[in-house]
């Protein structure tokens, strides 16, 4: 009878507990919400967010264990063990989170921490719908999330069914066949056909796609989902970034433009350079650190206003070539290759599609060209567009480069639409440079191996022989 009693007392009490924890819980919050989450280096992926909320306050995150079934037990418990990141194996986690009741609109605050970044993260719920957005530090949104909760069944679509895209369309358009042939594209493909049965939303298929197309010997590979119905808070609050091209005097005589992307038009990039006449520079330092690359519209631009003669500078090598020849082509063969100077994509997508190679040719500017000392600072995340000007200058004598060697990430890429919105950035031709260099996978050594954060002092001081201190 005694046992009975406790038993029975038990009961009653795990039923008590279990009303107080359901009680203390926010219902409006808590549970699973289907977000849309937009931010540059992943485009716009949906996911899902799984909220337990107090009274007010609130964690966050997306699904446990996510980690062991993308790159499996071993890694997980490696990444898990050392690194600060993916706590219970959660790729998505907001903590500190606040919660209160205004004006009718329940106010969300918290750190979003993500393998894209930790930011500060805002956001509103009103009639059933979250807007939010992440801040970095100073306060620049980086991103925003956009969701309700979720009403569907998992996973969200068919994952398998879009990576089935991924091969066909990388097979049919790589510029090279052989890379197809690999055994560390076969590896990746094996790898990506266990995975993807398993995956329940956008986040989790691209962070499987990012994490076994990093072991490819290439780069500019990447899946990403487009946004086309932008939201109210997407078109209003994210906050207008700074200018690609920005040129400020540190000295008498010297100058510094910073280049953050060769994204901007050929006549921005000579509005800056007629800027840079009138200020009678000798010496100009231009900063390429973190820039990952861009269109060549403005990185042919920028090179022809510092050019002191007219030089080759390389050549995109497509299937056409590949599909032919084993090896980069000679100087007779580049000869019969059509050359631009100038241009945008556009152009340069036309050539690549129609012949096997397209050189590049470097002709000096006639107005506003620069033909004082240069200095060009660079980086591991120099990349991409960056990768050809600096090889060019440094092969020229024209430019004294100095910082750490560059990303070695130098392809043509275009994109391919696949199933539900996903689109697949591939790498359709190859870049050798003047004098036979492939740039993909090896970067640019430069002239004066200095880190990151001391080559803008190391020039003013080392090499310009001047202490500037450099103005904020």
């Amino acid at each position: 009878m005694k046992k009975v009693v406790i038993l029975a007392f038990s009961c009653l009490f795990s039923l008590f507990s279990c009303q107080l924890r359901a009680e203390d819980q926010d219902r409006e919050l808590s549970g699973d919400w289907k977000m849309t989450l937009t931010h540059p280096d992943l485009g716009a992926v949906d996911l899902i967010l799984s909220f337990d909320a107090k009274e007010d306050t609130f964690e966050a995150y997306t699904r446990k264990g996510a980690d062991k079934i993308i790159v499996g037990g071993w890694t997980s418990f490696l990444g898990r063990t050392f690194t600060s990141s993916f706590k219970d194996g959660k790729l998505i986690a907001i903590d500190e989170g606040k919660h209160t009741k205004k004006d009718g609109k329940k106010e969300l605050s918290g750190i979003f921490r993500s393998p894209i970044g930790n930011y500060y993260f805002a956001a509103t719920i009103e009639a059933g719908v979250l807007q939010g957005t992440l801040k970095t530090k100073n306060q620049y949104v980086k991103g925003t999330v956009v969701g309700k909760k979720l009403e569907q069944p998992l996973p969200l679509v068919n994952y398998a069914q879009v990576f089935e895209e991924v091969v066909v369309q990388t097979e049919q358009n790589i510029f090279n066949k052989a890379l197809v042939e690999s055994k560390e594209w076969l590896g990746f493909k094996k790898k990506m056909t266990q995975v993807v049965p398993h995956l329940n939303d956008d986040l989790e298929m691209v962070f499987a796609f990012y994490y076994y197309a990093s072991k490819l010997p290439f780069s500019h590979y990447a899946l990403v989902r487009s946004n086309e119905k932008k939201t109210e808070i997407e078109r209003d609050e994210l906050a207008i970034e700074e200018k690609s091209v920005k040129f400020t005097v540190q000295g008498e005589g010297i100058g510094l433009l910073s280049i953050r992307d060769f994204s901007g038009t050929a006549e921005a990039m000579q509005l800056v350079f007629f800027e840079i006449e009138q200020q009678d520079i000798q010496h100009l330092i231009v900063d390429l650190r973190d820039n990952s690359g861009g269109g060549i519209e403005a990185g042919l631009t920028f090179v022809n206003q510092v050019a002191t003669h007219p030089y080759y500078g390389g050549v995109f090598l497509t299937r056409k070539w590949f599909d032919q020849q084993q090896y980069p082509p000679t100087q007779a063969q580049r000869s019969r290759f059509i050359s631009l100077a100038e241009g945008d994509a556009t152009d340069l997508l036309s050539h690549i599609h129609r012949y096997p190679g397209v050189a590049l040719s470097v002709q000096p500017a006639k107005k506003a060209r620069y033909d004082g000392q240069l200095y060009v600072l660079v980086n591991q995340r120099t990349a991409s567009t960056c990768e050809p000007i600096v090889h060019g200058l440094q092969l020229e004598d024209r430019a004294v480069v100095v910082g750490e060697k560059t990303a070695g990430a130098m392809l043509n890429s275009e994109r391919f639409s696949l199933a539900h919105g996903f689109t697949l950035v591939l790498p359709t031709a190859d870049y050798y440079t003047a004098d036979g260099k492939r740039l993909d996978q090896v970067g640019v050594q430069p002239t004066r191996s200095i880190p990151s954060e001391e080559v803008l002092d190391y020039v003013l001081k080392e090499l310009i022989g001047k202490s500037v201190k450099p103005k904020e």
